[in-house]
């Protein structure tokens, strides 16, 4: 994706094994931090199970989104995928940078809604681990 850093070095991995899918995503981390100026650091850590579809090896994929604001979770219990969380740049509408990204679910009908299982605006994306599972 062109919006995560450092994607195409574990995708590559995977695609390696053949094709792959998104399975759910198993952990959620918010963290909140202050820096030196008394700012506060506000970062997500999502880990997805992603699934190579032949052979059923599964793996999972840690990606940390950072200064995440208007976080909501709703009814989480199991967040089951089609695809990975839908992602759309408000960079170019004019949005401040720290909300730059939108991401959140869909509801997998390709109406790039979702069910609103979660919800919230970061600055920047990037893709920390690929673990064998």
């Amino acid at each position: 994706m062109k919006y995560i850093n450092n994607y195409n070095i574990f995708t590559e991995r995977l695609n390696v094994l053949g094709s792959w899918s998104y399975e759910e995503i198993v952990g959620i981390k918010y963290d909140i931090d202050i820096d030196y100026e008394g700012n506060y650091i506000t970062t997500i850590d999502l880990v997805f199970f992603l699934s190579v579809i032949k052979t059923k090896q599964r793996f999972r994929l840690k990606v940390r989104y950072h200064n995440v604001s208007e976080l909501s979770l709703r009814q989480v219990t199991n967040l089951y995928l089609t695809d990975s969380l839908i992602i759309h740049d408000k960079s170019e509408q004019g949005w401040d940078l720290n909300q730059r990204y939108h991401v959140h679910d869909d509801s997998g009908y390709g109406d790039n809604d979702g069910y609103n299982f979660i919800n919230f605006h970061c600055s920047s994306i990037e893709a920390i681990t690929l673990e064998e599972f």
